[in-house]
């Protein structure tokens, strides 16, 4: 039993049971006249709220509605909805949410689960022709208030509400769920908020799924106001956005992958950015939080505490908290439960599991519900018996099927789905459900639902056996049936199932075939000719997007699988290429890339149109007549040093080399709201590294700017301030995607660094130093049978593959012409970037992090050399620095690696720990399996950059794993690099510091996890 105590919420005796009506009830009496639930700008005070409630309350009674009923509600985001469960909780009866915009089908099965009686809805022509007949239209202004407060008696455990979840049996399960665990949520929620009554929640859940419950009613039980939006089909952030603004709101709940293209959002807005400062805090949670995104909105709003949420609708919303801090790093705690509630963690056999290791999640207590609505079976299966009635009160504990673990503290961590229930996009989904709903189909004799994961997102896959059939005429009759989040995105179709020796189903082999036609998409999508013209473009956007290289222009978008956050993504990618404002209403508007296209070219004011990428690369490389580029003054004053990047993992070392070996002033770019927000970016990031000193805060000074916008996004007098005040550019910052093309990249690390070089050129011109990629040269240098020298003229070499390597290529290109009509800029061409001896801090989002990590962890590595140089950032910097300082190295360029070839494969055994080779085949095959099962993003992001198997035999999986990583000793010389390294007598020293220091992080488990192609500026 050890630790099971340590795991276990504070007991808490709020005094006798008071039902959620009755808590707002008291807040009606104190506050009669305050806002209680606003909608699509209509408002009901305290007081009106609690008459329409009698109202509606006096009326269904009179419909036969009472104690112990259980009551469907066919609503949608409403004044009508709290009303309405007001209504039901008042008269003892439990409601129970269904969704108008279900398929008829879908609505049938639920009411197949119901018991007879009333169904609340606002149209009777919402339900299907055989149920209208009980239908009983509920609208608030047919409502007669009454000031009458009649209300049957109901105690802690009678029902107040059932949500529907998936069922594997096809059927849906409807967990019902207790007055007492509502109650007690909402009491400790009041607790640890600290709430006085003046909270603004927005309700920003479906109101099909049980976290809306808290956003509509635990700010009415303080006296706080609800906001409701207008009901959607499509994610529009932009809207929740404005909505928070309007509304001032303090208080609000987002499913986790919803959150983070919030965070993306706002990150690169800052006048989106300024409309959330009202927040005090957030919840996220319903699926693995994204610790990056976490942390970046805390950074950028100074005072939001953001608390991660865990527990499931079978438990009374949820029922595990943490609030996190910068403390918790790269991996976020579920937490702790919350008041009188408990929590364990177990093997098969229920026996406590000791901390560390991994078993299934079991609670109970308060929040505990009563069980699945007519399905015994299923409610036994999951309520089992409580072995530790000694520790856990109660005499029931519900297995979660969720995999997690303990540490030493007593927090509990998430590992994964124990069954095939898995979640996408924060909506829970019952594998079994969709193969039920397949079979159902004429001519489907079997059907199995696997998971496709790729690039870090996942969707469903439908294999389908049988005769007769059509990919057309199958996702029709699911879409007769399913919701939409349950649709499957990719359909196979095969004449039999194949099987293994025990006559059971091979999903083995059908993974196989799912790798393999996901891995052939890719290929498709990466040879898929240059986009000519402007349809071109959108349509190649919508198939990257949604994966489907043989989409058509005519497609419909969400027909073809594609949910809100490929919506996001679509519009993010449209508007970057483009150069158009699209955003997710506009393509709910315009679904197909046929009626998208016409939009965008009518908001194109000027007509014209858009250009190919060669075009406008041959544009961008050359320094325009009349652009003010002129000689710097090479004996200039060095005082103060312009830093872009300065958050990143290069950036910061290069802030703190400068700050701890120089004198010099060190004026940092960085996105943020403010100066003081953008100073406060680069602290913590050196902090986080275990780079800051407080000695340097008189010399480190941030500004709010961003490489992206206009003007670096300065006001004028900030513009005018940096260009009078800095004495040298140093121009590290960079977004890096190398799924984005050249177009996605050109904002950033092309149109930024001219702007940097007009603001070095505007009031005195002074030096401008450039972080290059020796990646911007590879392509010609594998060319060459010498190795490439550093003066190489970059106009001279072949054109790059990829988009982010194209971009430098030419930035570089741009400033040699600056260069060549008289500007001083030097040029610092980086290889293989690793971590440093003094504290191993990786870079998270490098390859090479991702495949040194997964050696470790798995045991086993590819049996192939893969080489390149291992220069650890201190070195890099030391060498920049150097260079910064150095004015005999001003107007050169210089290759800033390790000049020693490294095989990674050895880099382990350099620390002591010897990994087995193994065939890259198995490596990859490990590697995509041990994803699927733990769910941990960093083998799942390497696992979609490894080379595939499938068509590719040994030999030809040995070359493309030894072309992963480029030999950079070998292709490239340093010989200028060398000089500024005699002058400041800088060595290369040895490479066992920096290789122990990393692998005792990696083994730690210290290690940072995030995504490979970030901005990294």
């Amino acid at each position: 039993m050890t630790g099971l105590q340590s795991f276990a919420g504070q007991a808490v005796d709020f005094g006798a049971f008071q039902p959620i009506w009755a808590l707002i009830e008291e807040q009606v009496d104190r506050h009669p006249e305050r806002p209680a639930v606003t909608f699509d700008g209509r408002m009901l005070t305290y007081r009106q709220l609690d008459g329409l409630v009698n109202g509606l309350a006096a009326t269904l009674a009179e419909h036969g509605v009472g104690k112990g009923d259980v009551v469907a509600v066919l609503l949608v985001n409403s004044l009508e909805l709290p009303i309405t469960y007001l209504a039901l909780m008042k008269l003892g009866a439990a409601f129970v949410p269904l969704d108008p915009s279900w398929p008829e089908d879908r609505i049938r099965d639920t009411f197949g689960v119901l018991p007879a009686g009333p169904i609340l809805c606002a149209t009777a022509d919402a339900l299907p022709r055989e149920l209208r007949h009980r239908a009983v239209t509920v609208e608030v202004g047919r409502i007669d208030p009454a000031p009458r407060r009649a209300a049957a008696p109901v105690g802690p455990d009678d029902l107040i509400y059932g949500y529907f979840t998936s069922g594997t049996t096809g059927t849906p399960k409807c967990a019902m769920n207790r007055h007492a665990g509502l109650t007690n949520r909402f009491r400790f929620m009041t607790r640890y908020f600290a709430a006085t009554g003046d909270d603004v929640v927005l309700q920003n859940s479906r109101h099909t799924s049980d976290s809306s419950l808290w956003q509509l009613f635990w700010p009415l039980t303080t006296g706080g106001h609800t906001v409701l939006p207008v009901q959607g089909e499509f994610l529009n952030l932009q809207h929740t956005i404005d909505l928070i603004a309007e509304y001032g709101i303090t208080t609000a709940d987002f499913v986790s992958s919803v959150f983070n293209a919030l965070v993306a959002i706002v990150d690169s807005d800052e006048q989106a950015l300024r409309k959330l400062s009202s927040l005090r805090r957030l919840i996220v949670g319903s699926e693995a939080v994204n610790s990056h995104a976490v942390h970046r909105l805390m950074a950028l709003l100074p005072g939001l505490e953001v608390t991660n949420g865990y527990g499931p609708t079978e438990a009374s919303i949820g029922m595990v908290f943490h609030r996190v801090s910068g403390a918790d790093g790269d991996t976020i705690p579920l937490g702790r439960p919350i008041d009188n509630c408990y929590a364990v963690v177990v093997d098969d056999d229920l026996r406590p599991v000791p901390p560390g290791a991994t078993g299934e999640i079991a609670i109970g207590g308060d929040c505990l519900g009563e069980g699945y609505l007519g399905d015994p079976a299923a409610t036994a299966k999951a309520f089992v018996r409580n072995p530790f009635p000694e520790r856990i009160p109660g005499d029931r504990l519900y297995l979660t099927g969720d995999l997690g673990h303990l540490d030493d503290e007593g927090r509990l961590f998430f590992s994964g789905r124990k069954d095939f229930q898995v979640k996408i996009h924060g909506v829970r989904i019952e594998l079994g459900e969709i193969e039920v709903a397949a079979e159902r189909c004429p001519g489907v004799r079997q059907a199995e639902v696997l998971v496709a994961e790729q690039a870090g997102t996942k969707a469903l896959a439908l294999f389908a056996s049988g005769g007769g059939l059509t990919e057309t005429g199958l996702r029709e009759h699911l879409r007769r049936t399913l919701p939409r989040t349950s649709m499957p995105r990719y359909f196979f179709l095969l004449p039999e199932m194949p099987l293994n020796d025990n006559g059971k189903v091979d999903r083995g082999r059908l993974q196989t075939v799912l790798d393999g036609r996901l891995a052939e998409d890719t290929a498709r999508l990466a040879e898929s000719a240059p986009t000519a013209t402007l349809a071109d473009q959108v349509l190649r956007t919508l198939r990257s997007a949604l994966g489907r290289p043989g989409l058509t222009a005519d497609t419909h978008f969400a027909e073809a699988g594609g949910d809100s956050i490929q919506a996001l993504s679509v519009v993010h990618m449209i508007t970057a290429e483009c150069g158009v404002r699209v955003d997710v209403k506009d393509l709910y508007d315009h679904p197909t890339a046929d009626e998208l296209t016409p939009l965008i070219e009518r908001r194109r004011r000027d007509g014209v149109a858009i250009e190919d990428e060669s075009v406008l690369m041959a544009r961008d490389a050359t320094v325009p007549e009349g652009e003010p580029v002129r000689p710097a003054d090479r004996s200039g004053q060095l005082r103060t040093v312009l830093v872009t990047g300065a958050t990143g993992f290069v950036g910061s070392r290069l802030v703190h080399e400068l700050l701890a070996r120089t004198d010099l002033r060190v004026r940092c770019l960085a996105r943020a709201a403010d100066d003081a927000g953008a100073t406060a970016r680069v602290v913590g990031a050196l902090i986080e590294r275990g780079l800051w000193e407080p000695r340097f805060a008189d010399r480190l000074e941030g500004f709010a700017g961003d490489l992206a916008l206009p003007g670096l996004g300065l006001a004028a007098r900030t513009w005018e301030h940096l260009a009078r005040t800095c004495d040298l550019v140093l121009h590290n910052g960079a977004l890096v995607n190398f799924l984005f093309d050249y177009r996605a990249h050109r904002q950033v690390n092309v149109r930024g660094t001219i702007e940097l070089v007009r603001l070095a050129m505007a009031y005195r011109p002074v030096p401008v130093h450039y972080v290059s990629t020796l990646a911007a040269l590879q392509d010609e240098a594998l060319r060459h049978d010498d190795r490439l020298p550093e003066d190489y003229e970059p106009s001279l070499a072949r054109t790059p593959a990829g988009g982010y390597s194209r971009s430098k290529w030419i930035a570089e290109r741009y400033l040699a012409e600056a260069r060549r009509r008289g500007a001083l800029v030097t040029v610092l061409r980086l290889g293989e970037v690793m971590p440093s001896a003094d504290n191993g801090y990786p870079n998270p989002v490098a390859f090479t992090h991702l495949l040194l990590s997964a050696f470790l962890r798995l045991g086993v590595r590819p049996d192939v050399a893969t080489r390149s140089d291992y220069t650890p950032v201190d070195y890099v910097a030391a060498r920049v620095a150097a260079a910064v300082c150095d004015r005999a190295a001003w107007g050169r360029t210089l290759h800033v690696f390790r000049a020693e070839s490294v095989c990674f494969d050895d880099v382990l055994l350099r620390a002591g720990v010897a990994i087995a080779p193994i065939p890259c085949g198995d490596f990859v095959t490990l590697v995509r399996e041990a994803g699927r099962t733990t769910a941990d993003r960093e083998l799942t992001t390497l696992a979609s950059l490894l080379p595939t198997p499938r068509g590719t035999d040994e030999d030809g999986l040995k070359q493309a794993f030894a072309d992963l990583l480029t030999d950079n000793p070998a292709l490239f010389r340093k010989d200028e690099c060398r000089r500024l390294e005699q002058r400041w007598q800088l060595d290369d020293g040895s490479l066992d510091g920096s290789i122990t220091a990393y692998h005792a992080r990696l083994a730690s488990g210290r290690a940072v996890k995030g995504h490979r192609q970030v901005p990294t500026g």
